[in-house]
């Protein structure tokens, strides 16, 4: 368990400064229109936290890592995740960068025509970091999932 609790944090330190390096080169400003894009390269970053994670201090005696073990070792680290999720997100939006929110509004309605209401709603923080914590928790068990069926398929 506490290596799913130091790869949890890891995570968590991952989606921190990733949103810095964002926010540090313009993506939640100047070159907003760019984020949507360019955020899914942390894609990366995710599945090598949780394939260090699922693979780390694993017994190799038997030549491999089975399906269930994989797997319950990456919910752990998405468990983890799930709950720190929302208290980077609060600090990063609060105390980082406060007109995030607010620019991600303001483009949604200036570019991408949403509605002024359903923006402002949408770009609220209770539901940007709900939104946020769903979709790293979905995110984290699908990289599992597949991280999982990989291991059990393979010998060392």
């Amino acid at each position: 368990m506490m290596h799913a609790v130091r790869y949890g944090m890891l995570f968590a330190l991952a989606i921190f400064l990733w949103a810095m390096a964002e926010w540090l080169i313009g993506l939640h400003d100047r070159y907003i229109r760019y984020y949507e894009y360019l955020s899914y390269f942390f894609a990366i970053p995710s599945v090598y936290i949780i394939y260090r994670g699922i693979y780390d201090g694993v017994d190799w005696s038997d030549g491999r890592v089975g399906f269930r073990k994989a797997f319950e070792r990456g919910l752990g680290i998405t468990l983890v995740v799930m709950l720190l999720c929302p208290l980077v997100w609060y600090v990063f939006c609060t105390f980082i960068n406060p007109a995030f929110l607010s620019n991600m509004e303001r483009f949604s309605v200036e570019n991408k025509g949403m509605q002024a209401a359903l923006a402002a709603q949408r770009f609220s923080l209770p539901v940007y970091v709900l939104i946020a914590s769903l979709s790293t928790t979905l995110v984290g068990i699908v990289i599992s999932l597949v991280i999982a069926i990989i291991a059990a398929q393979q010998k060392r």
